[in-house]
């Protein structure tokens, strides 16, 4: 038998000892890979409809799993789980550029991946009921402030991210929070900062109080919440009035303090002559937000409905004040201007409009 030389074993050695080195660096990584999602085990993910979601707790809900539930409800041709992997499948590469990172330094990475990379981008007009849903958001990698939020959140929760959607009136942003590091992100903007005060000075903020839910942190179901009022919306641009009413409904219970689903609901009902409880709803919204120059319009119209013209005067009165640009507020003073045969008033009011918008028609 030969014995081998020393000099052959020692490169032989350092041989295996590479390959075993390059393959621990492999396992590792695979580990890596592989390591469980943050959302994992989540009783939320394995619900399979709206009403199981909001059953439970809020830190088991799936904001995904929700928002992909009424996605199939909306097009029962969508494959639900065909969208949940993907959103997997994003997280985990993100998981793999940050090392398995969870911290303020991760949003970079993301927002350099999704807007960037990926090219999630916000739509022009928001007028298309489809740039809503989350399925059409990842088909399209486009959509605008509250639908690409959804999005943002949904890998959030998967990466761990103290992350939290954030409503102010008209606009919805995300908001990194990890009770030390705080900062807002727009996703209609690839991620940009902005400051509270910016939302403030630019989105008629109401002062806030313990119940306002304005420019605070929302949790899941809240989230979900304002997501059936703008799937109220939706419902009402198709004219399905029944499943608007039943979106409203649920938004206001989920948000009893969110002044747009009241001002929402408000429409419905007067739409379906429930006029007291259209008041109603429109005094409520106006409790929270009592700069809303539409619903103060609206409320106008709901008085004008129970034939109580005096309200309905002050009503519009107030709505031009805080908009002076709102043409249907003029038109509606005119109105019951004429109806009180009162034509000098109603005429100034025509010609402040006409004034503004000497095109209309209707004017």
């Amino acid at each position: 038998m030969t014995v081998p030389h020393k000099d052959d074993i020692i490169p032989t050695m350092r041989k295996n000892k590479i390959i075993c080195v390059i393959l621990t660096v492999a396992i590792l990584a695979a580990v890596s890979i592989a390591a469980p999602l943050a959302n994992e085990g989540k009783s939320g993910l394995y619900a399979r409809s709206i009403e199981q979601v909001l059953r439970c707790e809020s830190d088991q809900v799936d904001i995904a799993t929700a928002a992909i539930i009424i996605s199939e409800r909306w097009d029962d041709l969508v494959s639900g789980r065909q969208y949940l992997q993907q959103l997997d499948e994003m997280a985990i590469e993100i998981q793999k550029r940050t090392g398995g990172a969870v911290n303020s330094q991760t949003i970079k990475i993301m927002n350099e991946y999704l807007f960037n990379e990926l090219g999630y981008r916000s739509v022009a007009v928001a007028d298309n009921p489809d740039d809503l849903f989350l399925h059409t958001v990842m088909d399209r990698k486009s959509g605008y402030c509250l639908s690409l939020s959804v999005l943002y959140l949904s890998i959030g929760e998967r990466l761990g991210l103290p992350l939290y959607g954030v409503v102010v009136p008209g606009h919805f942003f995300v908001r990194y929070d990890d009770g030390r590091i705080r900062f807002n992100i727009e996703t209609t903007s690839k991620g940009f900062y902005a400051d509270d005060e910016h939302y403030r000075t630019n989105f008629n903020v109401p002062n806030s109080d313990d119940r306002s839910i304005y420019l605070k942190n929302l949790n899941p179901h809240q989230t979900i919440g304002c997501f059936f009022n703008n799937l109220g919306n939706v419902y009402l641009q198709n004219e399905n009035i029944e499943q608007a009413l039943n979106a409203f409904e649920q938004a206001v219970h989920i948000n009893p303090y969110l002044a747009e689903s009241r001002t929402n609901l408000g429409n419905i009902y007067l739409r379906k002559d429930r006029v007291e409880d259209a008041i109603n709803q429109y005094q409520l919204a106006l409790n929270i937000n009592s700069k809303d120059a539409k619903t103060h319009n609206n409320l106008g119209n709901a008085y004008n409905a129970k034939s109580w013209l005096s309200y309905a005067i002050q009503s519009y009165d107030n709505a031009i004040a805080l908009d002076p640009n709102l043409a249907d507020a003029y038109k509606n003073l005119a109105a019951i201007y004429l109806v009180q045969n009162n034509p000098e008033m109603a005429h100034i009011k025509i010609n402040q409009a006409l004034h503004r918008w000497p095109h209309d028609a209707d004017l």
